[in-house]
């Protein structure tokens, strides 16, 4: 177990999460203990990993700094048999490129290139990428920081359970459950769209497998939103089955610009293992229909390190991909996730995926397609780093803008998120609707009650 001793909130969070991607067997065995030893003038740190003891005194007393100081030292000094390699030295969170963009502002391009190889650590060629998405997001979404909102959906239905997922989901077929929940849905709407005395800059409504519920009960958000003129509307559809002719006639009549369908992998052995249930062909047919009935941009994502893949296995289905030619083509690396089958089966493991997700990287490139927009996540594998892939000038906004917080999203459905953004582009407050059913429902006042009392602090 990875046990933090005597830190701080601040270096509680920073710590455990700088250990768990360099020591990820210790999360759930063996001995691993951080003690933060705080004097007036200096912190000592003592590491204990088993039996092995490892120990330094960091003089200063800027709290940040020495933080910053005490990581480097975990990512650059520590040796240990069983200390996983990181390309992203001593660099943590979620959103990379947000880090770099408020370090930009203060320092200049070249500046934030000394910080980011010389104080965290951080590989020449992770730099330079995380550069050149800032570059290409910064040319997108110009000097729109803070200004505007943008509104995502929750619709939490799906299918069935893939073994990678965590997400709080119900099954489609519960008709009842559906009925319920798109009436609430479709009164929490309602309300924000009268609450906002401006139209969303962009739409995004995901899930779940939205596009898995009845058509008629999917048009009723649809109509809510019929009048409005969006830069950007995206409907995830990633079920291949759910993606009917039925389905694709009724968003015809409404904003929509942009369609997830999501292979995870062209792989008919590896779909089998993880428990989605559709074919290679499934997701071909799809695509064909989509492509002859509209003229949405489409995304497809891939997941690298599902099942007993291989570099062969990526590159099979990066070519099944690239003939198709979608618009964007986003490339996860499987994140251990609690509350998914597949953490629950292997827990933490370690897994070589470097090499899958440099040549998805080159080979995506060499067919024209940029990295625009990147996170990472915990307990990813291979300490990698889930990766959004356009054409020129086929970026998504909503992407980015959530990504990188820059600027309002109100979450409307259960277990959606809404962020505050204020006009400095800095978030002022987030707050998140109940995660289950029964709660949002019975709860809803409290949720309308909370959009009342916020909305009005930024918008």
């Amino acid at each position: 177990m990875i046990r933090i001793v005597n830190g701080t909130d601040s270096e509680w969070h920073t710590f455990y999460e700088l250990l768990r991607i360099y020591f990820p067997a210790y999360e759930t065995s063996g001995e691993l203990f951080l003690i933060v030893d705080t004097k007036p003038n200096s912190k000592h740190v003592t590491l204990l990993i088993d039996d092995d003891r490892y120990d330094k005194t960091f003089l200063g007393e800027d709290e940040f700094e020495l933080k910053r100081k005490i990581s480097a030292w975990i990512a650059a000094e520590v040796e240990h048999p069983r200390k996983e390699p990181s390309l992203w030295g001593s660099l943590t969170g979620t959103r990379p490129i947000k880090f770099l963009q408020k370090h930009r502002r203060e320092l200049g391009d070249a500046g934030v290139m000394e910080l980011l190889k010389k104080d965290y650590l951080l590989d020449p060629e992770v730099a330079g990428l995380l550069m050149d998405i800032a570059k290409r997001e910064s040319a997108v979404i110009g000097d729109n920081w803070g200004r505007g909102y943008s509104l995502y959906i929750h619709i939490p239905f799906c299918p069935t359970r893939c073994e990678y997922c965590s997400y709080p989901t119900i099954g489609s077929d519960n008709k009842e459950a559906v009925r319920l929940y798109m009436d609430y849905l479709v009164r929490e709407l309602s309300f924000v769209l009268q609450k906002m005395d401006s139209a969303p800059e962009t739409i995004y409504i995901g899930g779940g497998t939205p596009t898995s519920i009845p058509v008629e009960e999917l048009k009723k958000i649809f109509e809510l939103l019929h009048d409005l003129k969006p830069k950007e509307f995206t409907l995830e559809a990633g079920r291949p089955k759910t993606i009917t002719p039925e389905l694709v006639e009724m968003i015809r009549n409404y904003p929509v610009s942009r369609i997830s369908i999501n292979p995870q992998t062209m792989v008919e052995r590896t779909l089998k293992a993880v428990k989605r249930p559709h074919s290679a062909e499934d997701i071909l047919k799809a695509y064909r229909l989509v492509r002859q009935k509209t003229d949405l941009a489409v995304n497809m994502d891939m997941i690298l390190g599902l099942g007993d893949e291989t570099v062969d296995d990526v590159n099979y289905t990066l070519n099944q991909l690239c003939e198709l030619e979608p618009e964007n083509i986003t490339v996860h690396m499987l994140s251990l996730k609690n509350g998914s089958k597949l953490f629950e089966n292997k827990s933490v493991f370690v897994k070589n995926t470097r090499a899958m997700e440099n040549f998805a990287m080159n080979f995506l490139k060499d067919r024209g397609y940029h990295p625009y927009y990147l996170y990472r996540q915990k307990r990813i594998l291979g300490n990698g780093a889930n990766i959004g892939y356009a054409k020129e000038g086929k970026e998504s906004i909503y992407n980015m803008i959530m990504m990188e917080e820059i600027h309002t999203v109100i979450g409307v459905g259960m277990s959606a998120t809404t962020k505050l953004v204020d006009s400095e582009g800095n978030t002022i407050r987030k707050f998140s609707n109940f995660r289950n059913l029964r709660d949002y429902t019975d709860r809803f006042s409290e949720v309308l009650k909370k959009k009342a009392t916020y909305l009005g602090d930024v918008l």
